[in-house]
């Protein structure tokens, strides 16, 4: 597709913190699976007093892993695919990063300057999110062209495979944040939504088949780490290795998140780049957008809170779209 082979040499540009995302990514697959060896084996004696209670406990322990990631994603993960978007969004704007730094604490630094604090910037990722889906689920639904109630399940799939994509483009609405001369990151969020809406048609298709590319990035590094994780397994216990394949699958995953997700967000960066950075804020959009998500309204209140957020003069900032009641300034 369009853009990929830029978005590859991107990538590589990146590589060291590329190395600190799948380096951490294999840190917490091998800490699941000392937590799951650990809380296996307590399962196993209970169960050999009394099955059905070993085996809840075990079906508990497995779930408990999902808190456990939201919880490393809410305060590691995220921190790295934070600074990784700050530093592909410096190289797309200006080339180059400043000599002698690391990418890691670079990117930390500058979303320190545009943020505040890195909650700042995980709160308004959600918020985006949120606008993304709304405006996504209003303006684009298959069901208009299906015809019928029997397609209402075949609705429903592409309609999640679509929201799922859209979930690379908020990342890309975050990254203008990096690319203007701005301290207020509620209005440059606000607006850069704005400039997505306007541009829709253009983006969702390509987000579409990154999220494929990405999936397939899961796919492959399963199919390739399946046999040698089913092999360790099997030497450490026999009984076990049917579970390699659950092993593999969620280490393909993290890979996944690492490499094939980073390579669908440097793309679809480069995309919204070019697709908006000619174009200005319409305040006809942003009003349908106010009228749409109640996420966009919060978006426009703390824009207008959090004017003089930071330190830069008001005059270095960009034209915003005119908040919704207020007339355009001349």
């Amino acid at each position: 597709m369009k853009n990929i082979g830029s978005a590859f040499n991107l990538l590589m540009r990146t590589l060291p913190i590329v190395g600190v995302r799948l380096g951490v990514m294999l840190l917490f697959w091998v800490a699941a699976l000392i937590y799951l060896a650990i809380t296996g084996g307590i399962a196993l004696l209970i169960g050999q007093a009394v099955d059905w209670l070993g085996f809840i406990i075990f079906i508990i322990a497995v779930i408990g892993i999902a808190p456990l990631y939201n919880l490393a994603y809410r305060y590691v993960f995220y921190m790295i695919k934070a600074a990784h978007i700050a530093v592909m969004a410096e190289l797309l704007k200006n080339n180059s990063l400043p000599e002698g730094t690391g990418q890691l604490a670079w990117g930390k630094q500058k979303v320190q300057e545009r943020f505040g604090e890195m909650n700042v910037m995980f709160v308004v990722d959600e918020m985006v999110n949120a606008v993304v889906h709304a405006f996504t689920r209003t303006v684009y639904n298959i069901a208009t062209w299906l015809p019928g109630d029997t397609a209402e399940q075949i609705v429903s799939i592409v309609n999640r495979v679509i929201m799922y994509a859209t979930n690379y483009i908020d990342e890309a609405i975050l990254a203008r944040s990096f690319w203007v001369e701005s301290d207020n990151p509620w209005a440059n969020a606000r607006d850069g939504v704005v400039l997505y809406a306007m541009v829709w048609k253009r983006m969702l298709i390509p987000a579409i088949w990154l999220m494929v590319l990405s999936l397939g990035t899961a796919l492959g590094a399963f199919l390739i780490l399946a046999a040698p994780v089913g092999l360790i397994v099997g030497v450490i216990n026999a009984k076990l290795a049917g579970w390699a394949i659950i092993f593999a699958l969620v280490l393909g995953w993290f890979i996944k998140a690492a490499v094939g997700d980073a390579l669908a967000v440097a793309a679809i960066l480069i995309t919204y780049k070019e697709e908006t950075e000619s174009l200005a804020p319409d305040p006809q959009m942003a009003q349908k957008l106010d009228n749409m998500s109640d996420k966009f309204r919060e978006l426009t209140a703390r824009a207008r809170d959090a004017v003089g957020f930071g330190n830069k003069p008001a005059e270095q900032e960009p034209p915003q779209t005119p908040l919704p009641g207020e007339s355009p300034t001349a």
